[in-house]
């Protein structure tokens, strides 16, 4: 697997995640790096990057990570905690399958900012449908 090119592959893929600036960077299998960088309208009315921007960001590593063997996994479950605000820089999500069986996995994404703080913890459960995602 080419992570570069699937990378690039699942990010076009995903219009919304373009039209919000989000982009995955890196992709293998069961693992998934996404990244944004925090602009003006990315923020909340105090001045620091909004949940639905960070939960977006934490959702396109997750499904990038579920679907890195390139048979399509959808999400069942997801929550997100939120430890720390973001209010410039880079934003990176970091996604890494933790228990997987033939229909169900879950993953634990880490929300970092510019710093490699974390800022975000995002869990979330996929079922596996098995048919090609291509």
């Amino acid at each position: 697997m080419d992570e570069n090119n699937d990378a690039t592959w699942f990010t076009s893929r995903d219009l919304f995640a373009v039209h919000i600036g989000c982009r995955v960077t890196r992709m293998e299998e069961g693992y998934a790096e996404a990244q944004t960088e925090l602009e003006d309208y990315h923020k909340n009315g105090v001045g620091m990057a909004h949940g639905g921007v960070i939960y977006s960001l934490a959702d396109l590593a997750f499904a990038a990570a579920s679907n890195s063997r390139r048979e399509t996994a959808v999400s069942i479950n997801a929550t997100i905690s939120y430890m720390r605000p973001i209010t410039s820089g880079i934003i990176r999500a970091e996604a890494r399958e933790t228990a997987s069986n033939r229909k169900l996995a879950t993953y634990i994404v880490t929300v970092y900012d510019q710093q490699d703080t974390a800022c975000a913890v995002f869990q979330g459960t996929v079922f596996k449908k098995g048919a090609n995602a291509s």
